[in-house]
């Protein structure tokens, strides 16, 4: 028979295997490429255009031209006014100079377009990936990571808003910002486990972030790979479903490359679940202590 040991580490390297096999399904699904086509239609906008739509409708979310709607299979409703916004305009100079050779210069010209808010549209739905974690027992997940990173040192807040906008949870080593808003107690727990992973792999003790492991470095797209798969495979312990493959997918992240890292992640597994064990074990002996007292 395995020992428990053998057993763990067993079921954290299927664990680790099924992600991979779901993060190539993901990457090949109908849901991801619809996705991946609409966040393309949309453009990069500047921090002056920025301001300028928030300036000219506040409460603006999701914003495209015309015509990029229009690919999206939507369509503004008539009388909707635009958002003013400036789009650059690229030309090019020739001149030929004093050794008769031929220069170019380029100048750059601003002229004002406009854009329509998802508001101001109809049609087909855009398509969304799953950002919930899904499961029974999150309660006793997160009570069980927030007391392991207590042990360890690991400050963490709940706030409204994260430092890193639009983030559900960031990490700055022995310190830690779960959102609170828009996140259940499941979402907080799968988001706390990956944001745990990242302080023990990839930030030292005094708060410096750790760029290189064993010569080789450590670029954001490894961080997250090693954060995210610890945190699925800790999620699955627990029973929870998050949505992993969704997320490695956006990262490009092939199974290959989940593999190779299996000792890292398997190891940071092991290390967060049996602190969790470790804890829930102190106090029930601890229970069990005080029902001898009061019996005696």
């Amino acid at each position: 028979m395995e020992s428990k040991a053998t057993e763990l580490n067993t079921g954290i390297r299927n664990t680790i295997e099924q992600l991979a096999n779901e993060t190539d399904a993901a990457r090949q699904s109908e849901l991801f490429c619809n996705y991946l086509k609409i966040s393309a239609a949309f453009w990069d906008y500047s921090w002056h255009n920025l301001m300028l739509i928030w300036r000219q409708r506040p409460d603006a979310s999701f914003v495209g031209g015309y015509n990029t709607w229009l690919k999206c299979g939507r369509y503004v409703r008539n009388g909707e006014k635009g958002i003013t916004i400036l789009a650059s305009m690229f030309f090019k100079d020739k001149k030929q100079s004093q050794d008769g050779s031929e220069e170019e210069t380029r100048r750059i010209w601003f002229k004002i377009v406009y854009v329509f808010d998802i508001s101001q549209t109809d049609g087909t739905p855009l398509p969304e990936l799953p950002t919930k974690s899904v499961g029974e027992r999150g309660q006793d997940m997160l009570g069980r990571l927030l007391r392991f990173a207590e042990e360890r040192g690991i400050r963490v807040r709940f706030v409204e808003r994260c430092k890193l906008n639009g983030a559900a949870g960031t990490s700055h080593g022995n310190e830690i910002e779960i959102r609170k808003t828009e996140t259940d107690e499941t979402t907080q727990a799968a988001t706390l486990a990956h944001e745990i992973a990242h302080s023990l792999l990839h930030w030292t003790a005094d708060g410096k972030k750790i760029t290189s492991r064993d010569g080789k470095e450590i670029d954001k797209q490894q961080r997250e790979l090693e954060a995210e798969a610890t945190a699925f495979t800790v999620c699955s312990y627990f029973g929870i479903k998050s949505p992993s493959d969704f997320y490695l997918a956006t990262f490009k992240v092939s199974p290959a490359m989940l593999l190779e890292a299996v000792e890292t992640i398997a190891a940071t597994v092991k290390t967060i679940l049996s602190g969790c064990q470790q804890e829930v074990e102190e106090i029930e002996r601890t229970q069990y202590e005080q029902a001898q007292l009061a019996a005696a």
